[in-house]
């Protein structure tokens, strides 16, 4: 090796260990930033024994980084509904609960007993009325909190739209500057972290698929096949529903033109904040807002008057749904969804409990009492305790198909607190294990202070080395001029 062949090798060696150095040391520098990579230098041997840095390559993997963006879609669906059916329980409580519908059914039944023993006694009246009242009230209160709950989650939709087509727009620029810094052999490896970054913020809203192409090309695709990103953002869209009606869907959410949600959908998202948005809005709720409306309509049923002939509602009154009387013997329902929010008491009765006892709730001919001076009348009263202790049919899924109106909402909330544990242990489970990938992920492709610090230590003996080279070089031409 000649002396300059010996000079150029220490003087490529010096700028690689430098090059290096500075790779090291923005490693350091993002040892605590979120998402961050180990970046190194991928080094080769020139021709005439240079040592070149031919790319800057950052630490990566795909299968890990793959079971995040799954876990992290399956975690955001899961609380989603998690959240909607604790804002369920803090209105409604347990099955135990005094505030409950079922526990208010059960009070309402032993207020009637109260009263069947002590019919004259106006005062006990009132207490049943009472107990009519509140729970009415209850499921005034219950069907209420699913309508809001139904109308934030349209809401949380039209705004998860707009987050996720800006998310979207910011891929796009950020994989035109990837590919075109690529295709340049620049250094390129902060703007992918970013990418990822952004990727995995997408995976919240939807399950997704990323695929890798040349020149640090991504596609991505939801996790039912529809195309979310491929050179350019696609279109994001979901008109939200101002006012959601008891029991019916809201808006569809769309991909790229495609419906990705509700039972019409061919290509429909199975995880991620959309799904779980969807699933409390157009399942959940609803299932929860049918069993509250078969208690009203059975209460209605239950109270309701007959007389020359024809039945109408009595004590519990549906005055803003369509209501019906059906069958042999007659039953009346509420024909419309929602029921359960516009159940009321009779208004009279509220300023007359005899009503309840002797009946006339719609007048004269709707008498049970047809002495009004008989205050010890208690035939009523033992009517209507035997129409809410018969067994009857539900058609609500998720509740007992049969049973007592009091079994009935027993069994509601009973589903309620079911479903809310069981989605709560999912959460639990889906977060335990995606903090356990994102643990793994981190110790394959992040940054270790150790390894940095030894790695630096060992680019300064490099260093040192080339330097020693270079002094050497150095004093053998010196000592060579002074020969000549």
């Amino acid at each position: 090796m000649t002396l300059s062949s010996a000079l150029s090798t220490a003087t490529s060696s010096l700028q690689a260990a430098q090059a290096q150095t500075a790779l090291v040391s923005r490693n350091i520098a993002n040892a605590n930033v979120a998402g961050a990579t180990r970046k190194y230098a991928n080094l080769a041997t020139g021709a005439d024994g240079r040592l070149e840095i031919r790319s800057v390559a950052q630490s990566g993997n795909s299968a890990l980084f793959r079971n995040v963006l799954n876990g992290t879609s399956d975690v955001a669906k899961s609380s989603i509904v998690a959240g909607g059916l604790d804002r369920l329980n803090e209105v409604i409580g347990d099955t135990d609960a005094k505030g409950s519908p079922a526990a208010l059914v059960s009070a309402l039944s032993d207020a009637l007993v109260s009263y069947s023993k002590a019919p004259a006694n106006s005062e006990i009246g009132r207490a049943a009325v009472a107990a009519a009242q509140s729970l009415a009230t209850s499921l005034n209160t219950a069907s209420d909190a699913v309508n809001e709950i139904r109308q934030d989650a349209d809401k949380e939709l039209s705004l998860a739209a707009t987050e996720m087509t800006q998310i979207l727009k910011q891929i796009e620029e950020l994989n035109q500057r990837i590919m075109a810094g690529t295709s340049s052999n620049r250094d390129v490896t902060d703007e992918v972290d970013k990418r990822d970054g952004l990727i995995q913020n997408l995976s919240e809203y939807v399950g997704i698929n990323v695929q890798s192409r040349g020149d640090n090309d991504v596609v991505i695709y939801t996790d039912s096949g529809v195309t979310m990103f491929d050179r350019t953002a696609r279109s994001i869209d979901f008109t939200a529903t101002p006012s959601l009606k008891p029991g019916v869907a809201g808006g569809a959410f769309r991909i790229d033109g495609t419906v990705v949600t509700g039972d019409n959908a061919f290509m429909p998202v199975t995880s991620g904040k959309i799904a779980g948005l969807v699933q409390l809005r157009d399942k959940t709720t609803v299932r929860f807002q049918a069993q509250l409306d078969s208690i009203a309509n059975n209460l209605i049923d239950a109270f309701s008057e007959t007389g020359g002939g024809v039945t109408q509602q009595g004590l519990f009154q549906d005055t803003g749904g369509t209501v019906t009387t059906t069958g042999t013997p007659p039953v009346v329902v509420s024909t419309e969804m929602g029921a359960a929010g516009r159940i009321k008491i009779a208004t009279n009765v509220l300023g007359d409990p005899t009503l309840l006892r002797d009946g006339g709730i719609n007048g004269t001919p709707f008498k049970s009492n047809s002495d009004t001076a008989a205050t010890g009348f208690t035939g009523r009263i033992t009517d209507l305790l035997s129409k809410m202790k018969a067994t009857r049919n539900y058609t609500a899924a998720g509740a007992d198909a049969t049973g007592t109106i009091a079994n009935f909402a027993a069994s509601s909330m009973s589903w309620l607190q079911g479903t809310r544990a069981t989605t709560l242990a999912t959460a639990d489970y889906q977060k335990t294990l995606l903090e356990k990938t994102q643990t793994s992920l981190s110790n394959e492709t992040g940054i270790d202070l150790n390894t940095e610090l030894t790695r630096l230590l060992d680019l300064q003996r490099s260093f040192q080395a080339s330097s020693k080279i270079i002094t050497t070089v150095d004093q053998m031409m010196a000592a060579l001029l002074q020969a000549v």
